[in-house]
């Protein structure tokens, strides 16, 4: 699904979202560097019930354990991991509606609720108004699992972060993680 077409169906949208995944990587660096099989799409979990009814029309399925399952609207329950809806009109799925976690004043970490950051620092924008996740916390989460995509993206993005960014990543990461030696350069 096209950027443009992502920013106008959720411009006037009357809950909180961000462009998440590689977009949103790419979006912070101003450049494209690799192809992406779907969108994603940063969204609060409180707010789930509004994204349905936002997105009528679409077809939407609950990805979680390994299966997909359709989505009706209702709660989406943490323990049980369904932190992504994937979204379709046709035949292929298109959006992947990443559902995180946040109060009204900050951006909360779901895998360590510890982990806050109030919503200016942690989604940021464009300079033509589209919000994205700060480039620091999108790498955190593409670094619990190594995929050759999400190691390109490190390669690509670390380099460019600023010393806070680095010193946040730095502290976040495991201490025999990979991308280190991309912090330490």
């Amino acid at each position: 699904m096209p950027l443009e077409e992502i920013v106008g169906l959720f411009t006037d949208a009357p809950f909180r979202w961000w462009l998440a995944g590689g977009l949103a990587l790419e979006l912070h660096v101003g450049a494209s560097w690799r192809d992406h099989e779907d969108a994603d799409v940063g969204v609060r979990r409180s707010d789930a019930a509004a994204i349905h009814g936002w997105m009528d029309g679409w077809e939407m399925a609950v990805a979680a354990g390994g299966r997909l399952t359709p989505w009706g609207g209702g709660p989406l329950e943490e323990e049980r991991s369904q932190n992504n809806v994937w979204v379709r009109r046709d035949s292929s799925f298109v959006l992947d509606l990443t559902i995180g976690s946040g109060d009204d004043e900050s951006w909360i970490y779901r895998r360590d609720p510890s982990i806050r950051r109030p919503w200016a620092d942690a989604v940021l924008r464009t300079a033509a108004g589209v919000p994205y996740l700060a480039a620091d916390l999108q790498l955190l989460f593409k670094s619990k699992r190594l995929r050759p995509k999400d190691d390109e993206d490190a390669r690509i993005v670390i380099p460019l972060l600023d010393e806070r960014a680095r010193e946040f990543l730095g502290a976040a990461l495991p201490d025999r993680h990979p991308w280190r030696s991309l912090l330490a350069g």
